[in-house]
Parts: C-alpha cells; structure tokens; sequence
C-alpha cells in the first residue's frame, strides 16, 4: 500500500507544525482529489494520500475484499510516521467513521468527515431507498467530474458531458454499489456512541446525493461538531477548497494545537 505525500508547490513545513494527515477518497476517486485543500491548509500539514480500492482506476473490485474499514487499518499501518488527523470524502469518511468505531490503537488526535454517507435513525430503510442511493452514485460520479472540470463545465456540450460520465462511471469498481449500500444502511449505529475522537463534519445543505442534512444525525458522536451549510455541495473540499480549509484550521488549531518548536524543521520533499 503506497501512500503519497501532498506537496505544497515552493513551500516547506513552517517551525513547529508537523501535524500529519491521513487522506481518504470517495467512490471512483482517488488521492489527487486533496491537493487543492492540502495546498490551502497550508504547509504545517503534511498529507499522505492513498488510491483505495474503491477509486477509479480500471480492474478495481470490491466484491470479496476487505470491510472499508479493514482495508483502512491495514493501510495506515504503511504511512511512514504517525498519523494525527484522519480526513475522507463521502465513502472514503465512512471507512474513517467505521474505523474509528472500532476504537483502534494507536488512536489518531481528530478526524475530518467531508460529505459522508449517513442515514438518519428514523429513515428505515425500503426499496426506494435503495434505489435511489444507487441512482446516487452516478450523480456523485457527475458531480466529481463537474468539480474537476470548474469553469471549463460550462462550455463542453451537454452530449460530450454525458459521455463523459458514462465513461467516468464505467470505471466505478465491480460491487461498488453493494457496498455502498452496506455502509449507508449500517448507519446510525449504536458503536458511534463511543467515538471520543474529536470530529468535525462538513456537509452542503444543497448536497441531495448521499450527504446533506443527514449528516446532522452523526450527533450521536460525543465529540463531534457538525456543520451544514446552504451552498455546499458533494465536492466542496475542491469546489469551495478555500471554505473547507479555514474551518479545518480553526478546528484543528483548537483540538490538535501545532506542537512547540523543538529543533530545526524537517522539510519533507514529495
């Protein structure tokens, strides 16, 4: 499992703020979806970021494979420093969210959870339930294309959009859709209760895919602090990069203060 350090172009570590972050990414993503919040966060973090086997790339499966947040463990085992914050995106947050639900040693400081996908309590799950989280993950494919393109989307015709997308979801790994599945009906549960972790949870009111008000359900945390705001949406951490990155800071400033310096800074080269 090979982790990727997320460098900020020119820049080096300042004094005394080495605090290390872990990234995860959602479906049919992969670990570039961070540089644009990694760079706005600034260089005190350094970002490790991993394609997981629910990216894009073709031949992935996760039919047979490890629960996300089995894989999860297993991978962090090979970031080459201690980990003090975990941060995912839509899937990639629920694999950081069961994971901490098993309490695991060594526990990491904080933990960010960007647009991840919830049920709330009261929603029993049903058949059009199911099929609409399924009609969900093509929309969050559209969405992440859209994001990626920016300015750009609005000038490529609506055919060429849609075959894009097309060729986008084609790349969805085998079983994907089951195991989303899986983890939004698993959720509230009973183990999230007894997540100490501090964890800030981000997510757009405007999001109707998999997240949106729904994350408010996520309460059950103890130590959780849950923000929803009107024009956010599935993408914000690259779409609204710049919003994203200032609340991570104020709450990581607060629950993971920058150690002291102690000696000379390590610059880390990508």
């Amino acid at each position: 499992m090979t982790w990727r350090l997320l460098a900020t172009p020119d820049a080096a570590p300042a004094p005394g703020r080495g605090r290390v972050v872990a990234a995860v990414h959602g479906l049919a993503d992969n670990g570039s979806t961070w540089q644009e919040l990694a760079t706005r966060l600034g260089a005190g973090y350094r970002w490790y970021a991993v394609d997981a086997p629910w990216s894009g790339d073709p031949g992935r499966s996760l039919r047979d494979g490890a629960l996300p947040a089995r894989w999860l463990r297993q991978a962090l085992a090979a970031v080459p420093e201690p980990v003090d914050i975990l941060v995912g995106h839509s899937f990639g947050a629920n694999a950081v969210l069961d994971h901490l639900a098993t309490r695991p040693e060594p526990p990491v400081r904080a933990a960010v959870l960007i647009a991840p996908l919830v049920r709330p309590e009261e929603q029993a799950p049903h058949p059009v339930l199911i099929a609409r989280t399924r009609a969900a993950i093509r929309e969050v494919v559209a969405d992440g294309l859209r994001a990626r393109l920016g300015p750009r989307a609005t000038h490529v015709a609506d055919d060429v959009l849609a075959a894009m997308v097309d060729k986008a979801v084609a790349r969805v790994p085998d079983g994907a859709a089951e195991v989303v599945l899986e983890r939004l009906l698993a959720t509230p549960r009973p183990a999230l209760g007894r997540v100490g972790t501090p964890t800030l949870v981000l997510a757009g009111r405007s999001d109707q895919r998999l997240a949106g008000v729904r994350a408010s359900s996520l309460a059950v945390m103890p130590a959780v602090e849950t923000r929803i705001h009107p024009h956010h949406g599935h993408f914000c951490h690259i779409t609204q990069a710049t919003e994203v990155a200032a609340e991570c800071a104020e709450f990581l400033d607060r629950v993971v203060p920058a150690p002291s310096p102690t000696g000379p800074t390590l610059e880390v080269a990508a």
